[in-house]
């Protein structure tokens, strides 16, 4: 399962070179910010839509924005040739072991987190999702809801959701967070997430996640992305593999969407939810055992 070898980055550093992390971020947030400002400025708004719905295709493709950019920067500013991509971006699959405990740890962690959100009052509670039923016309109940849609997300999900989560991982874990690494892991750990928080700025502004509260959505968002952030960074710093990020990353969202919103509606924007504080508390817990199990693998 375990492929012992931390990544060169984290035990070599080498120099900061500021001049591709300035003109990754700016490529990728610009090319983003631009195409979704556009976008709300022609009406986009997220308030008023079906909060559990999954996202438009062309917000799955702009995921693919920050892997873009990964790419042009390391091709055409590093002047890396095409066969010194996979070690430049750690583009590598790397042992199986990992990929099947992200498909258990991720259904875990989103249980953890929505058990807290109820118990704490944060949110409704419809195990026969009678909302969806409402929605899609067809009766679902609690047996299908776990007996066929959650296997379904656990299995098929983090496959199909890869194809995106791939796209901002190649950029955040792939290409971003190895040139931060010569900063000290703190620091890269710290710039990467409140990065990754900002770059969703506006669509949180148009209402995603935390329709109403734009302002300390973007701020619950950084905090998001710095927890879940960490325990990407953490994986894909030992096993050395962005893939592993991005299947990690579509394990995720296919929880995201899968029949947690459903099953426990109306889940407080900032307070519960995986978007919540509950979704904070829970991936700072995961990351934490993350890091002492890892710590334990390179001493054996």
């Amino acid at each position: 399962m375990s492929d012992p070898t931390p990544r060169t980055a984290e035990t070599a550093p080498g120099r900061f070179r500021p001049g591709p992390v300035l003109a990754f971020v700016l490529v990728t947030f610009a090319a983003t910010w631009g195409i979704e400002g556009a976008l709300i400025a022609e009406g986009l708004r997220f308030d008023y839509l079906v909060g559990q719905s999954s996202p438009a295709l062309w917000l799955m493709g702009v995921m693919w924005i920050p892997g873009l950019a990964a790419l042009l920067v390391t091709l055409f500013m590093e002047r890396t040739g095409a066969r010194g991509l996979i070690p430049a971006l750690s583009l590598r699959l790397g042992s199986v072991g990992p990929y099947f405990l992200g498909i258990a740890l991720i259904p875990l962690a989103y249980a953890i987190i929505y058990g807290l959100t109820w118990s704490a009052g944060l949110s409704g509670f419809d195990p026969e999702m009678e909302s969806l039923s409402a929605l899609s016309g067809t009766p679902i109940g609690q047996d299908t809801a776990l007996q066929v849609m959650l296997p379904l997300s656990i299995v098929l999900g983090p496959l199909i959701n890869f194809a995106f989560g791939m796209g901002e991982e190649l950029g955040w874990r792939g290409f971003l967070l190895p040139r931060l690494m010569p900063l000290g892991k703190p620091v890269a750990y710290l710039i990467l997430g409140l990065l990754w928080g900002l770059w969703h700025a506006p669509l949180i502004l148009a209402g995603l996640n935390y329709p109403g509260q734009p302002i300390e959505g973007i701020l619950m968002m950084c905090l998001v992305c710095l927890a879940f952030g960490a325990f990407l960074n953490e994986m894909t710093l030992y096993y050395r593999s962005s893939v592993l990020a991005g299947f990690l990353h579509g394990a995720a969202n296919a929880q995201g969407y899968g029949i947690w919103n459903w099953m426990f509606p109306h889940a407080h924007p900032l307070l519960g939810g995986a978007m919540g504080l509950t979704g904070v508390f829970t991936w700072t817990a995961l990351t934490c055992l993350t890091i002492a199990v890892l710590r334990k693998l390179r001493r054996d």
